[in-house]
């Protein structure tokens, strides 16, 4: 009875993981047309046509295309319940070029998200002209230059279960500490959000996918699940 029981606690926690994996998400622009993104997922902030971002062939990370934020364009990408619990890592590749870089530009995630709210925030990570660094809005930070004219990575791997985050660019940590900010605050990722004042930039290669800590977790349940299976 103990190795049953051994046996349905292993599948549980694997097919829990499994649909955590499955529920990754990721977007290179690759399909879209050149122009304003209509598709995909994407919008303006409250649904404004006119936040939209522009997809576009001039510069890309991977593929052909990349998402163009400019003009005070504010594009975001809301989720629908896929990110509330486990680990997960958010990747995103970024370009701007320091005479383009004339305001400043953030890469926000939203923990709360409603098109005319209500809304919550929990990373913005602000692309300060005036310094040239990038910096944590929300936390005790190290401030990193900015890699203007190259694609620079950045990361966010989040603890949905424990209420932590780290957050890096350029490979290089920019800040850790917990997710939330205030006492009651969702532990959701529920929206990401391209936004500038008015500076050019652009994004390829966006992702959020399992952090390698759960598909460890994952392979390891699998496993000893299989071991116990033979062992009968």
């Amino acid at each position: 009875m103990r190795m049953r029981k051994g046996i349905l606690v292993s599948m549980v926690a694997v097919v829990g993981l499994a649909s955590a994996a499955s529920a990754q998400w990721s977007d290179g622009f690759e399909p879209y047309p050149d122009g304003p993104l209509f598709a995909g997922g994407w919008d303006g902030w409250d649904a404004s046509p006119g936040a939209r971002g522009e997809v576009t062939s001039a510069f890309a990370h991977s593929g052909e295309k990349s998402i163009l934020i400019t003009g005070g364009a504010d594009a975001v990408h809301p989720f629908s319940g896929e990110f509330t619990s486990g680990l997960w890592t958010l990747t995103a590749w970024m370009l701007l070029f320091q005479n383009d870089h004339t305001t400043d530009t953030f890469f926000i995630v939203n923990n709360e998200y409603n098109h005319g709210g209500p809304y919550t925030w929990t990373i913005e990570m602000q692309f300060d002209v005036t310094t040239g660094t990038v910096i944590d809005d929300f936390r005790s930070h190290t401030p990193i230059p900015i890699a203007y004219g190259q694609w620079a990575e950045i990361r966010i791997d989040f603890d949905l279960d424990n209420d932590t985050q780290s957050t890096f660019y350029n490979g290089q940590l920019l800040s850790t500490g917990t997710m939330t900010r205030s006492a009651g605050d969702p532990l959701v990722i529920a929206n990401i959000d391209l936004f500038t004042l008015g500076a050019t930039s652009y994004f390829d290669d966006i992702s959020i996918i399992p952090a390698p800590g759960a598909m460890a977790l994952l392979a390891l349940g699998a496993g000893v699940s299989m071991r116990r299976r033979r062992r009968r």
